[in-house]
C-alpha cells in the first residue's frame, strides 16, 4: 500500500481503506492541502527548524520523506522527525513511529515504532491510536493483546477514525477480545460505511446476512446516536446514570455532556454542572476542561475566571489542548492572572504542538509583539513544561 504523510494541521476527511486481517495501514501525517514547496519555503522552514521550532522541524521532516523539489532522504526525515518528538510534537512523534514501523531511514524497528505510537496516542492523535491498535491485533514489538487494541481501537474511533471503525466492526463481528456482537459489528460498518470507507460497506452486507430484520434496526439506531455524537451511546440513560451514581469518572463527564447538550434528557445546565464536577474532581480531563469553559462563560454560574484558570490549569497539565489555549487566552487578556504574553505565547505553542490550529494562529500574532528575549523566555518554559507534563 502507498504510505501517504500528513502533517499536523490536517483535517482528516477521508482515511486509507483497510483489510483488517491482511495489511496494516501506514502513511505519516501530512496536510491535504498542498504545501508550495520550493527553494525560499524549504529554506524557510530549515531556518525555524534549526532556531528550534518544532512544527518547522515536523515539516521539514515531511518535506524529505515527499521529496519535492529536494532529495527524498528519510535519515533526514527521522532526524528532524526525532528532533520534532523531543519537544513533544505529537504528530511528529507519530510520523517517527512510521519511520520505524516502514524501516525507512532506519533499521526497521516495532517496539520503538510502538513508543513513538503510543506516546502520540496517549496524547489523542487519532492516527497513532488506530495504529497501536493494529500493533496489538498483530502482536507487533508487543505481545498481542485483542483487548488492548479495541481500547485503542475505540478512543480512535470515538475521535472520527473511519478505520478505527470499520476495525472495531470487525472485532465484534469476530468476537475478538470482546463477545460476538452482530449488531455492534453492523453499527460500526454503518458509521464507517457513511463516511465513504468501501471496506466496511462490504463487510456490513456480510454481517447483515447473519442478522434479523430487528437486529439491523437496532444497530442503525445505535449508529444514529453514535454519528449524533451522543454519549452513552450503547446503554440507556438509567444504565449511565447509575455508574455516574457510583462513582464511574467517565460516565459522569457523559451524563453531563447529556445535560449540557439536551441529548436524551431535559437540557439542564445545573445538572450539567453537578456531572461535571464530580467527574473533574476524580481527575478526568476532558471534565475539567469542560467546568473551565462553564466558570468561562457563566453557564448556570456566576462567571469566575479564577475558577475558570483553576480547571483550565489542571486539565492544561493532562494534556488537554483547548485548555493549554484557553489559558493563553486569559493571559493574554490579564483575566484572574496577570495579562502576561509570555505566558499567553508558551500556552498557546503547547497547544499548537497538540494540534490547536487557533492557538498556533494567536501564538503567530502575539509574537508579533514581543521582543527576541521574551520569545526565548517563552521557548525555555515550553521545553519546561513538556518535560514536566508530555
Amino acid at each position: 500500500m502507498e504510505s501517504g504523510y500528513r502533517d499536523r494541521t490536517m483535517k482528516i476527511r477521508f482515511l486509507v481503506t483497510v483489510l483488517f486481517m491482511t495489511s496494516l495501514m501506514s502513511g505519516c501525517s501530512q496536510k491535504q492541502s498542498q504545501l508550495s514547496i520550493h527553494g525560499g519555503e524549504f529554506q524557510r522552514h530549515l531556518k525555524l527548524a534549526e532556531k528550534g521550532s518544532a512544527d518547522a522541524q515536523n515539516k521539514l521532516g515531511w518535506m524529505y520523506v515527499r521529496g519535492q523539489r529536494i532529495s527524498q532522504d528519510y535519515k533526514e526525515a527521522a532526524k528532524w522527525f526525532r528532533r520534532s518528538s523531543g519537544q513533544g510534537h505529537v504528530h511528529a512523534q507519530y510520523n517517527l513511529g512510521q519511520i520505524y514501523f516502514q524501516g525507512k531511514g532506519v533499521s526497521l524497528d516495532y517496539k520503538e515504532a510502538i513508543k513513538w505510537f503510543r506516546i502520540s496516542a496517549e496524547k489523542g492523535n487519532v492516527d497513532a491510536q488506530n495504529k497501536l491498535g493494529w500493533m496489538y491485533v498483530k502482536g507487533q514489538g508487543v505481545n498481542a493483546n485483542n483487548k488492548e487494541a479495541i481500547k485503542w481501537f475505540r478512543k480512535s474511533a470515538e475521535k472520527g477514525s473511519v478505520d478505527a471503525q470499520n476495525n472495531l466492526g470487525v472485532m465484534y463481528f469476530s468476537g475478538r477480545g470482546i463477545s460476538q456482537d452482530y449488531v455492534r459489528a453492523y453499527m460500526f460498518f454503518h458509521v464507517a460505511t457513511e463516511r465513504g470507507n468501501k471496506d466496511a460497506e462490504r463487510k456490513k452486507s456480510i454481517v447483515a446476512k447473519q442478522m434479523t430484520l430487528a437486529q439491523i434496526e437496532k444497530a442503525k439506531d445505535l449508529s444514529i446516536k453514535w454519528i449524533q455524537n451522543q454519549y452513552c451511546w450503547d446503554t440507556d440513560i438509567g444504565d449511565c446514570r447509575k455508574k455516574a451514581e457510583q462513582g464511574d469518572a467517565g460516565a459522569q463527564y457523559d451524563l453531563g455532556r447529556m445535560y449540557g447538550n439536551g441529548q436524551g434528557v431535559v437540557q439542564d445546565y445545573k445538572e450539567a454542572v453537578l456531572w461535571y464536577k464530580k467527574s473533574a474532581e476524580q481527575g478526568h480531563a476532558e471534565a475539567q476542561n469542560a467546568l473551565g469553559i462553564v466558570y468561562a462563560n457563566g453557564q448556570s454560574v456566576s462567571q469566575d475566571y479564577e475558577e475558570a484558570a483553576k480547571w483550565y490549569r489542571k486539565a492544561a497539565e493532562q494534556g488537554v489542548a483547548n485548555a493549554q489555549y484557553e489559558l493563553g487566552l486569559l493571559y493574554a487578556k490579564g483575566q484572574a492572572v496577570p495579562r502576561d504574553f509570555v505566558m499567553a505565547h508558551m500556552f498557546w505553542t503547547v497547544s499548537a504542538i497538540s494540534g490547536h490550529q487557533d492557538a498556533e494562529k494567536n501564538r503567530d500574532i502575539i509574537a508579533k509583539n514581543m521582543t527576541v528575549e521574551q520569545r526565548k523566555e517563552s521557548e525555555k518554559l515550553v521545553r519546561e513544561w513538556v518535560q514536566k507534563y508530555e
